[in-house]
């Protein structure tokens, strides 16, 4: 990676995608998956699209696959747990994933007490190196909390090439 890539700013988000078992012949509950990203841009006015960066081997890229939807969950400076809890697998127990409270809602996986969240369903998606970018039309934002964002400058990316790799 350059010295200059290193630098570059993003914000931290946690991205959740949910799969609804009646489409899943092998499951009998809905299949949820959850982590946190931060190569997330937006790159269109009209209609309003969102771009996002998965790691190809991440429970996220199938589930979004397989829903062909996902949210996008902003973070403030009182998230900086929720970067770490949702960087390893998820767990979903008792209403929480990871133990954070979530609620489903319109066949969505929302993480609960963020600063909001945008529902986006996909447009396109590309395989790029060693992840796969989606393009998601915004379907629906909720503003929950009005917070500056969590980003890279106050909390670096622990998130390293050989990571992506696992």
């Amino acid at each position: 990676m350059s010295k200059l890539a290193e630098k570059f700013t993003y914000g931290y988000y946690i991205l959740t995608a949910l799969k609804k078992a009646d489409n899943l012949k092998t499951r009998e509950d809905d299949y949820i998956a959850a982590g946190t990203v931060n190569w997330v841009s937006q790159v269109s006015f009209s209609p309003e699209i969102v771009s996002v960066a998965i790691g190809q081997k991440s429970d996220l890229n199938e589930t979004i696959d397989y829903s062909e939807h996902f949210t996008l969950h902003l973070l403030s400076e009182d998230h900086t747990e929720y970067v770490r809890t949702f960087g390893m697998k998820s767990s979903i127990e008792d209403g929480k994933i990871n133990g954070v409270p979530f609620k489903k809602e319109n066949d969505q996986a929302i993480v609960e007490d963020t600063l909001g969240y945008l529902t986006c369903k996909v447009v396109k998606s590309m395989n790029m190196g060693d992840h796969t970018v989606y393009f998601g039309e915004v379907i629906k934002e909720e503003v929950q909390k009005d917070k500056k964002s969590l980003c890279t400058m106050q909390l670096p990316s622990e998130y390293t090439k050989d990571k992506a790799e696992i």
